[in-house]
């Protein structure tokens, strides 16, 4: 009888699995199959994407926890016997690991040293889920901003390739690999970067695009439950309904500062709810849409844009946590900022949000917007030789209440405490030295579900939530791996991400549509088979706003280009800053490109930074400046008034011309016409041209200026 038993569970779970590959490479179920089958495919497909989830969340942790110096936390996320490969050297073991991350900060205790500053900017995720469904494989950028005031700063960029397990019921690290791409003093000229990176990646473009493959789902499913189906189809609901939650947060998130980069004050505000409240640094806290509408244009100007004015607000590294009860959330991110105005000054800052949110009428908002300012450093100078103090309240229009708590930023030695809990140990984060900002817990863990009615129309709005959770962690690996293909000039793993009729832009040259087309034109602008030695380039795309279609086959996405590169003998250097607006679409069973297209912003040249960017379509020099070749050693400065040397970033040089990896327009596109023009105008900085939405306010549904025409 047992045996019997045994053959028909697992024919049972056999059927089940055919089911779901079915269900999520077609959208639809098949009539026949029993309700049974149809769960046991649905627990499976839903703790795969959850595991998906659980190692962007380990990711972005181990980033939050190395700028805060909790080593202890970090170590934490590895298993017992978790292995660091790094350049020279392999280090194993959790103990060694704690031992390892303190010796390369510096620290033999927790936390930073005053002064200290160990800023990781994690983004850019791969990830994909093993064969057996217990294992995971993820890639990272991490560009990080290091050094001691009064000493040092430098750049460091790396590849993560990790490997993840699920141990004892936690996905943990297993193994970190750890490839250096560039690194160089902040007073270079730019970067150093060997001739090849050698980085083993783990995808390939064929199957970026699936997140899940059909076999983990199978090593999933085999298991046997006596739960009833009504306790089933609850829990699944529940955890689904957390998933999109976490994807509906996070888009809120970052919508915020798109917005904000745009100076669109009445789309932030709309985001708040009615009592909604603002602290920015120390300078106190203000309630209501109404206040903070006008707080945003007393502190950081009026709307729009000026002339020449960059305000890009790149938010990094967001852990969302979902409260137990589904209405209320927070979420943890890293802000970059590029701020500055052509002609007069330009300004690096960097900070965390610890936001708070509530679900008010079906619609996620924003309850509590808390910023602490870590770094604010004037451009020319670095973080080791200026640092402003965070700002205090304005007295031309005074908050409504006090800061909530005292914050000192750099250099001071002050840690802002954590929202969510270790998410391995589930412990809230350590303490290091120094005061640390009190931040209230918020605890992920789910409410007991109440039984649900159990019908086929329940069972089938599940799976189509299934295939929505999936869409958007498939379609950021897709997004995502187009960085890495161009920095590489891997031209044919590229070209495999787009689908039958997707389009690829070239910037200078127009839309070219379809694989094979696409494959062609990239051909004759590159060299194929690797980037240039002498030059490199850093495509970071990050800062997702997925929109996944209501039937899973479709999806909209929003991101941000934050590029960087030049010679890699760290002669000169460049950034440059976009928006995308891409779709992509479910083809056999595989996300593919749709439609990659991207909004340049600005292009301005390392040294010299954006507030030396001249008035032409791009230029990276001030006017009447020269622009120093590719390669060439940079210029002595000149004397200023008083015998005493000019500002070394005066010389001038980098842009648009270097760090683009060898690419150009050439002649060949005369003879390999492009499908279409670019829609957007490319490189107006310093004059202001707005990107287009493809959505509208995600609170009061107020239509973007420009919509997206896709």
């Amino acid at each position: 009888m047992q045996y019997a038993k045994f053959r028909f569970l697992k024919a049972a779970f056999t059927a089940a699995l055919v089911l779901l590959v079915a269900v999520l490479r077609t959208g639809i179920a098949p009539a026949a199959e029993s309700q049974e089958q149809q769960l046991a495919a649905l627990e499976a497909g839903v703790q795969a994407a959850e595991a998906v989830r659980a190692v962007k969340r380990l990711q972005h942790s181990y980033a939050h926890y190395q700028e805060a110096g909790l080593w202890s936390d970090l170590a934490d996320l590895f298993t017992a016997d978790g292995v660091g490969q790094f350049p020279g050297r392999e280090v194993k073991g959790k103990a060694a690991l704690l031992s390892y991350y303190m010796e390369e900060a510096g620290r033999k205790q927790p936390g930073l040293a005053a002064g200290q500053l160990n800023t990781h900017l994690v983004m850019q995720p791969i990830v994909t889920l093993g064969a057996d469904g217990r294992t995971a494989k993820g890639a990272w950028h991490d560009q990080a901003m290091l050094g001691r005031f009064g000493e040092s700063a430098f750049w460091v960029g790396v590849i993560y390739e990790n490997d993840y397990v699920l141990d004892q019921g936690k996905w943990k690290i297993a193994r970190v690999g750890y490839y250096p791409q560039y690194a160089g003093a902040y007073a270079d000229d730019g970067h150093k970067a060997p001739a090849k990176w050698e980085i083993p990646y783990h995808f390939e473009g064929k199957h970026v695009g699936v997140s899940i493959p059909d076999a983990a789902v199978t090593a999933l499913a085999a298991k046997v439950t006596a739960v009833p189906a009504a306790t089933r189809i609850a829990n699944l609901r529940q955890r689904l309904t957390r998933m999109h939650d976490e994807t509906e947060v996070q888009n809120l998130q970052h919508a915020f500062g798109y917005y904000l980069d745009r100076k669109l004050y009445d789309d932030v505000t709309d985001l708040f709810a009615s009592d909604g409240s603002m602290e920015l640094a120390q300078r106190g806290v203000y309630v209501g849409p109404a206040r903070i509408r006008k707080a945003l244009e007393k502190i950081y100007g009026p709307t729009p844009l000026q002339r020449g004015e960059l305000f890009d607000h790149i938010l990094l590294g967001t852990v969302v946590t979902i409260a137990p009860d589904g209405t209320h959330a927070a979420a943890r991110t890293t802000q970059l900022a590029q701020l500055g105005q052509t002609g007069k000054g330009a300004s690096w800052e960097v900070g965390l949000f610890e936001n708070r949110f509530v679900k008010q009428d079906g619609k996620w908002k924003i309850a509590a917007v808390h910023y602490f300012q870590r770094v604010s450093t004037d451009y020319d100078k670095g973080w080791a030789e200026d640092s402003r103090p965070a700002p205090t309240a304005d007295a031309g229009l005074p908050p409504d209440r006090p800061p909530s708590q005292k914050y000192a930023s750099f250099p001071a030695l002050q840690s802002v405490g954590f929202s969510f809990a270790n998410p391995v140990t589930g412990r809230p984060a350590g303490t290091p030295q120094g005061p640390v900002v009190s931040i209230p817990l918020v605890s992920g863990q789910l409410a007991p579900a109440k039984a649900a009615s159990v019908s086929q129309e329940a069972i089938a709005e599940l799976q189509r939530q299934l295939r929505v959770a999936i869409g958007v962690d498939a379609t950021e690996n897709l997004m995502s791996s187009y960085g890495y293909y161009i920095d590489e000039s891997d031209w044919d793993n590229m070209a495999e991400t787009y689908g039958t009729s997707g389009a690829k832009e070239l910037s200078g040259v127009g839309v070219y549509v379809g694989t094979e087309r696409i494959r062609k034109a990239l051909t004759l602008r590159g060299p194929k088979g690797g980037r240039n030695a002498a030059t490199f380039t850093i495509h970071q795309v990050v800062q997702p706003v997925i929109h996944v279609a209501e039937d899973g086959m479709s999806a909209h996405a929003r991101l941000r280009l934050f590029q960087d590169g030049g010679a890699a003998n760290g002669t000169s250097g460049s950034w440059i800053g976009g928006i995308y607006e891409n779709t992509a679409n479910f083809e056999n069973g595989e996300w593919k490109f749709g439609i990659q297209d991207l909004h340049h912003i600005f292009n301005a040249s390392y040294r010299n930074g954006w507030a030396r960017v001249g008035g032409g379509a791009g230029g990276g020099a001030a006017p009447g400046a020269a622009a120093r070749p590719a390669g060439a050693a940079p210029a002595a400065p000149a004397a200023a008034t008083g015998g005493q040397p000019a500002n070394p970033r005066e010389v001038r040089g980098g842009g648009l011309t270097e760090g683009i990896g060898g690419m150009s327009t050439g002649n060949w596109s005369k003879d390999f016409p492009a499908d279409r023009k670019i829609r957007a105008r490319q490189y107006a900085f310093p004059e202001i041209v707005e990107p287009a939405f493809h959505y509208a306010n995600p609170v009061s549904g107020r239509p973007p200026k420009e919509w997206v025409n896709q």
